[in-house]
């Protein structure tokens, strides 16, 4: 007997790659019929957020309503980390640098204060003294 797929469905994802595959996982987790379209094979190295390295940050400068949303996202790692058995989320520490009016330092900051995260400013001397290899001019 051959088993008939839905034809409804109550969410359409377009790519599975880094973003639409949790979105769909999350989604089908809640009970929801999801459909999700890939282009490429699954997995595939062609989506926006693959490469050696991704990031992901509380300080976040577009703006600070983020920080929640982020949050949540450092939950969901952890979770999918206990479930896989293998570290995925490797937390360092970031520098968001830049002239002290600059969109990016001054959103940066305001998602520490707002959100009490850990952080710390420095200028561009200080920053290339406890880290050589940054070069920075020195007001920044």
């Amino acid at each position: 007997m051959q088993q008939r797929l839905a034809k409804r469905y109550n969410t359409i994802v377009v790519g599975v790659g880094g973003a639409g595959s949790p979105t769909v996982y999350e989604l089908a987790k809640r009970g929801k019929r999801v459909l999700g379209l890939e282009r490429y094979d699954i997995p595939h190295d062609m989506g926006s957020s693959h490469g050696y390295t991704r990031i992901i940050r509380l300080a976040y400068y577009e703006h600070p309503s983020y920080v929640m949303l982020l949050r949540r996202a450092y939950e969901l790692w952890r979770e999918i980390q206990s479930r896989v058995g293998e570290q995925l989320l490797h937390i360092t520490g970031s520098i968001d640098a830049g002239p002290a009016d600059s969109w990016v330092f001054k959103g940066s900051w305001q998602s520490c204060l707002d959100h009490n995260l850990p952080h710390e400013v420095l200028t561009g001397r200080e920053l290339a003294a406890r880290y050589p290899g940054y070069r920075l001019p020195f007001e920044t």
